[in-house]
């Protein structure tokens, strides 16, 4: 039976409405595509350590990062930002690491890391000379770095870890000098947020800056690379001072002030500062670097860190000259460290060559300085203080005791070349961490903490051991 005129009016205006509703954000093609993008992932903080896999001939290795990318599990490459080049010295950070930047990185799996050098800085030391020898590489270099364990990023922060394995990377030119062919190593890990943590989790020591805002239990500072760092302070925050410094606390803090902060990565990509030490005043300068002359009144050294007036990241890798006044304060960078001898002396009469140093002075940093018995001068300065700072050294063990043994080196390596010592007592403490090593006599290990000088005779306070990579 016909319907009527009025019901099959009805029912084509039910049909038209049912259809604009099903293709509403739909392309004007009639594709059915739809034009609405897909929401982006969430982006969570990555935190990108750097660290070297050492090499005994090399004294310094600083290498400029100029661009940085993933490929994620599609072949789609991220490029990582970073605001400007990243100058890192990676010699003196043998069996550790220390933070390089921290992105936010959209969700998802990667598989390869790509870095951009635009130069490299290596010093060695030759064999039957006390004088550093200095190579510059200008020319760009791309790595591309597989990812043995992929990066998974979800909700929790992440921890990578880039090792510079020194001992592949630098080699001898045919004609004399050196070659410098880049090879990384990569670990990941995600941030568990707690107060063990170990560097390569995001458990860092001794991070250095300047202080740039504070507000309330937090604190901003920025780091000789370019980056910038946020601090929470809690109830367990340790505050401290040296070099004539005080604080006590969050209101002592001041503008510019110099900092070095111990600190755990939380899983939510904040930091929590375990202790704060004041270095050194606004308007200051400490470069960190290793001694390589000292006599009574003066020291000079290889910058590989630092903060405050006019400390470059174009010092890391050159020498640094340091007059040392008779009223100058000593000290030891170990906040945090639990079982330190009090044996270990660092002062006037025990310092020497190959120590790994900071360095505060009120004036500032003039160009010009030079390095003792070479060039190689790039900056001066008076100093007021100085504090022993942590180092890594790898070596054979030997004579093993519940306490210690002895880290032989190789007799070619920097430090022997540089200091004439080819043997190493090296202590443990209750708070050295092992990270999976067991030890025997005859295994290659890396060895990282504080090492200690007494008339020509060098102790090495471990905070932490490994196993020594291969090359």
């Amino acid at each position: 039976m016909p319907q009527p005129a009025k019901t099959i009016f009805a029912t084509l205006v039910a049909l038209v409405l049912s259809s604009a509703a099903g293709i509403t954000g739909c392309s004007s093609g009639g594709t059915g595509t739809s034009t609405t993008p897909p929401p982006p992932p969430s982006s969570t903080a990555v935190l990108i350590n750097m660290g070297d896999s050492p090499s005994d001939s090399v004294l310094e290795a600083a290498v400029t990062i100029s661009a940085m990318s993933l490929t994620n599990a599609a072949g789609a490459t991220v490029t990582v930002p970073i605001s400007s080049p990243m100058t890192m010295e990676l010699a003196h950070l043998a069996g550790t690491v220390a933070p390089l930047t921290m992105p936010s990185i959209a969700q998802g799996t990667y598989n390869t890391m790509s870095l951009t050098l635009s130069s490299a800085t290596i010093s060695t030391m030759a064999s039957g000379s006390t004088t550093p020898v200095q190579q510059v590489f200008s020319s760009p270099m791309t790595v591309s770095i597989p990812l043995t364990t992929p990066l998974t990023v979800g909700s929790n922060a992440m921890v990578m870890n880039l090792d510079l394995n020194l001992a592949a990377s630098v080699g001898t030119a045919s004609g004399g000098g050196l070659t410098f062919t880049p090879t990384f190593m990569a670990t990941v890990n995600t941030a568990s947020g707690a107060s063990t943590a170990t560097p390569e989790q995001g458990g860092m020591m001794q991070i250095v800056g300047s202080v740039s805002t504070t507000s309330g239990s937090t604190f901003t500072m920025g780091t000789l690379q370019g980056g910038s760092m946020s601090f929470t302070s809690g109830t367990s925050t340790a505050f401290m001072g040296m070099n004539g410094q005080s604080l006590t606390g969050m209101g002592m803090m001041t503008s510019s002030q110099i900092l070095s902060v111990n600190a755990t990565l939380q899983t939510d990509g904040t930091w929590m500062a375990n202790s704060v030490t004041a270095m050194m005043g606004s308007g200051g300068v400490m470069p960190v670097g290793i001694i390589t002359a000292a006599s009574g009144t003066g020291i000079t050294m290889f910058a590989n860190n630092g903060a405050g007036s006019g400390m470059m990241a174009s010092y890391l890798g050159g020498g640094i000259s340091a007059t040392l006044g008779s009223t100058m304060t000593y000290g030891i960078d170990d906040a945090g460290i639990t079982g330190m001898p009090s044996s270990m002396l660092f002062d006037a009469t025990h310092i020497g060559k190959g120590q790994n140093v900071a360095i505060a002075g009120s004036g500032g940093m003039s160009a010009g300085g030079s390095m003792m018995g070479g060039g190689m001068g790039m900056g001066s300065m008076s100093a007021t203080g100085i504090e022993l700072e942590p180092q890594g050294l790898t070596g054979t063990v030997s004579n093993m005791t519940g306490s210690g043994f002895t880290l032989n080196l190789a007799a070619g390596s920097a430090f022997a070349v540089l200091t004439g010592t080819t043997t190493m007592n090296v202590s443990q403490i209750a708070s050295t961490q092992m990270n999976g090593l067991t030890l025997a006599n005859g295994i290659s290990v890396q060895v990282y903490g504080y090492m200690f000088y007494n008339a020509g005779a060098y102790t090495f306070v471990a905070t932490q051991m490994m196993a020594a990579p291969t090359a």
